[in-house]
């Protein structure tokens, strides 16, 4: 169990870490998701659904609503790559990533981590479908 002191430095402790208080504060951390835009999920577009529906169909063949949803994963998921190299060749083309350039480890983390996510994504609804 906590002791009195402790209870009092971790309410102290949360006063000071609760996030920005100014305007100018929010309105940064706002942005914060959309550097890259890619924690967002794939925009609806009709050309990439009517590729990815063949494969889903071919995948699923009246199955359960589940088993559709995980073959919709794994059919979007070389889309969400696509997505994330698309970024990662647009900010090398812009010289962002370049060595010496602020904040370029920070991207390519970034870059990497959504690539990783997509792969686990896609690895996850594929062993679910064939399990």
């Amino acid at each position: 169990m906590a002791s009195e002191r402790q209870i009092a430095a971790n309410r102290a402790n949360t006063k000071r870490s609760i996030g920005p208080k100014t305007v100018a504060g929010k309105s940064k951390s706002r942005r914060n998701a959309l550097r890259h835009g890619l924690s967002l999920p794939l925009p609806f577009d009709m050309e990439a659904s009517a590729k990815a529906d063949p494969f889903v169909r071919a995948l699923t063949r009246d199955q359960p609503s589940e088993e559709q949803l995980m073959a919709a994963t794994v059919a979007w998921a070389p889309l969400e790559l696509l997505r994330i190299r698309a970024v990662r060749t647009e900010l090398m083309g812009k010289g962002r990533l370049g060595v010496g350039q602020p904040g370029a480890a920070a991207a390519v983390a970034t870059l990497d981590r959504c690539e990783r996510f997509a792969h686990t994504k896609r690895r996850r609804a594929s062993r679910k479908l064939s399990g």
